[in-house]
C-alpha cells in the first residue's frame, strides 16, 4: 500500500465495524494493522489461507527424499561396505537420518516461507510515514484503505471510519523513491 486513508481505533470491535461498513460500501482494498492477532479481523478481511503450510510439506517430502537418497547411494553404490553381514541397502538403518532430513527441511522451508511472506527483507515501508502510526504495535487498531481500489473515495471513507469510532484519521500520500 503505498497511499490511502489511515484509521485509528481504540478496540477491535470499532475496527471491525469500520471494516464491515466499508466492504458494505463496495471497498475491497483494506487492510487491518494491531498490536495483537485478532481472528475476526483476519475473517472480515477475507484473506486467503497461508501456503506456508503447503511449502513446508512439500519441503519435508524433499527432505525425506534427499536423506534417503543420499543414504542409500552411499551405503549401497558408493561405498558398499558388508560390515556384520548385513544387507548393503537396509531400510531400517536409514530411518533416523531420513526423519532427521525431513524435520531440517521442513524447519528451514518454514522460516523462509515466514520471512518471505512477512515481507522481512524490508528495513521501511510506507506505512511508516503515518503520523501515530507506532501505536498499531502498542495499543490501537488502524485500518487502511488503499487508494489504488477503483471504488476509493477519499472523503466517504474518511466519514465512514469517523462514524465508526476512528480517534484519528490520517492520508498517506504515495512518495516518489527518487
Amino acid at each position: 500500500m503505498r497511499s490511502g486513508v489511515f484509521g485509528e481505533f481504540a478496540d477491535p470491535k470499532s475496527a471491525l465495524s469500520a471494516i464491515a461498513a466499508l466492504q458494505s460500501s463496495g471497498h475491497a482494498g483494506l487492510e487491518a494493522f494491531g498490536p495483537y492477532p485478532v481472528r475476526a479481523l483476519e475473517d472480515a478481511l477475507r484473506r486467503p489461507r497461508s501456503k506456508i503450510p503447503r511449502v513446508t510439506f512439500a519441503a519435508a517430502l524433499m527432505g525425506i527424499v534427499v536423506g534417503y537418497g543420499i543414504q542409500s547411494y552411499t551405503n549401497a553404490v558408493a561405498y558398499p561396505l558388508n560390515v556384520g553381514g548385513r544387507p548393503l541397502h537396509s531400510g531400517p538403518t536409514q530411518i533416523p537420518i531420513t526423519f532427521e532430513t525431513c524435520v531440517l527441511f521442513g524447519a528451514a522451508a518454514t522460516v523462509l516461507g515466514l520471512v518471505v511472506a512477512a515481507g522481512l527483507g524490508s528495513l521501511w515501508h510506507p506505512v511508516f510515514e503515518v503520523d501515530g502510526f507506532e501505536s498499531a504495535s502498542i495499543d490501537k487498531f488502524w485500518v487502511a484503505a488503499d487508494a489504488s481500489d477503483p471504488a476509493f473515495d477519499r472523503a466517504p471513507i474518511e466519514v465512514a471510519m469517523r462514524t465508526h469510532g476512528a480517534t484519528r484519521v490520517e492520508w498517506l500520500e504515495a512518495q516518489s523513491n527518487a
